[in-house]
C-alpha cells in the first residue's frame, strides 16, 4: 500500500510538473509575443499621432475652395469628434481603447484627403495617350484577404465615369459590413425607439453603429459619435466624387487616387475590425 501510494505520488508529481512547465512556456511565448507587440503598437501611435498632427497643420493652411468645401467641413468635423474620443479613451475599457487608436489612423487618413484633393492635380488624358494605360488604373478594394471576399473597384483617371462606378461598389460594401451584424429586426428588437430609415421599417446607419459598439462593449457615446461621423465622412466623400464623374473629379492624378483608396479601404477595415468584435448575444436576430 505505500509503494503504491507513492506511485500515485510520484504520478501526480510528474503531471503537475509537466503542466507547470507546458504553462510556463505558454506564458513566456505570452509574455514575449506582448513586448513584441507592444513596441509596434506604439510605434504606430506615434506615427498616426504625428501624421494627424502634420496634416491637420496642412489643412489649417489651406484655402477653401467651393468644389471640395463639404470634403472640407466634413474632415474637420470628423477631427473635431476625433479630440472628443482622445479625451475620454484613457477611462474606457480595452476594446474602447484599441477602436480609439484606430479612429485616430481614420482621422488622419480623412484629413489627408481633404489636403490632397484641396491641392488636387487634374490628370491630363491627352498625356496618356490613346489607349488604356493600365498602370495608371488604381484598383481598390482588391484580393482574397479584403473583406468581402475581395471585391474588385477600379478608379482609372482616363475615365471620368470610373469614379461614379467607384462610389457605387465601395459604399455597397460599406453598408453590407453594417448589416452583416446589425440586421433590421436585432437592431429594433434591442432599440426600437432608435431612428428609422426612409422606408420606416429598418432602423438608420447610425443606430446600428450605436448596437454594434453595444456589442462590442465599447458603447461610449463619444466613440459612437465618432464612428457615425466616419461613416458620413466617407458618404461625404463618394458624393463629392459622384459630382464630378463628368468633370475633373473623374481624372484625378494618381497620387490623389491612392490617397481615396487608402482611405477608403482602411475605412472599410475599421468597420471589419468593430462587426469582427461582435460577441453573440440572445438577442441576436438573423
Amino acid at each position: 500500500m505505500v509503494d503504491d501510494h507513492n506511485r500515485k505520488l510520484t504520478q501526480a508529481v510528474t503531471t503537475y510538473n509537466r503542466e507547470a512547465a507546458a504553462y510556463n512556456r505558454e506564458v513566456k511565448r505570452a509574455v514575449d509575443k506582448h513586448n513584441r507587440e507592444v513596441p509596434a503598437h506604439n510605434a504606430r501611435v506615434r506615427s498616426n499621432r504625428q501624421r494627424l498632427n502634420a496634416e491637420s497643420a496642412r489643412l489649417n493652411r489651406q484655402r477653401s475652395t467651393t468644389r471640395y468645401v463639404t470634403v472640407q467641413t466634413s474632415a474637420i468635423a470628423l477631427h473635431t469628434a476625433y479630440s472628443r474620443v482622445d479625451e475620454q479613451s484613457e477611462l474606457w475599457n480595452e476594446r474602447g481603447q484599441e477602436l480609439a487608436d484606430l479612429a485616430e489612423a481614420e482621422t488622419a487618413n480623412s484629413v489627408q484627403v481633404a489636403n490632397a484633393l484641396l491641392t488636387e492635380t487634374v490628370a491630363d488624358a491627352d498625356e496618356m495617350g490613346g489607349h488604356a494605360d493600365h498602370r495608371r488604373v488604381v484598383r481598390v478594394v482588391e484580393g482574397p484577404a479584403q473583406p468581402m471576399g475581395g471585391r474588385a473597384v477600379r478608379v482609372n483617371p482616363r475615365n471620368p465615369d470610373a469614379a461614379r462606378h467607384f462610389c457605387t461598389s465601395a459604399r455597397e460594401i460599406i453598408v453590407e459590413l453594417i448589416n452583416m451584424k446589425a440586421t433590421d429586426a436585432a437592431v429594433l428588437l434591442t432599440k426600437p425607439n432608435c431612428e428609422r430609415g426612409p422606408d420606416g421599417k429598418g432602423g438608420r446607419t447610425t443606430g446600428k453603429i450605436g448596437y454594434l459598439l453595444d456589442l462590442n462593449g465599447a458603447g461610449y457615446e463619444a466613440l459612437d459619435d465618432f464612428m457615425e461621423t466616419n461613416v458620413n465622412d466617407v458618404m461625404n466623400l463618394f458624393s463629392r466624387l459622384n459630382k464630378g464623374t463628368h468633370g475633373a473629379a473623374g481624372r484625378l492624378d494618381i497620387p490623389t487616387l491612392r490617397t481615396i483608396k487608402h482611405r477608403v479601404e482602411d475605412s472599410i477595415r475599421f468597420l471589419s475590425t468593430l462587426v469582427r468584435g461582435v460577441q453573440p448575444t440572445t438577442q441576436d436576430v438573423g
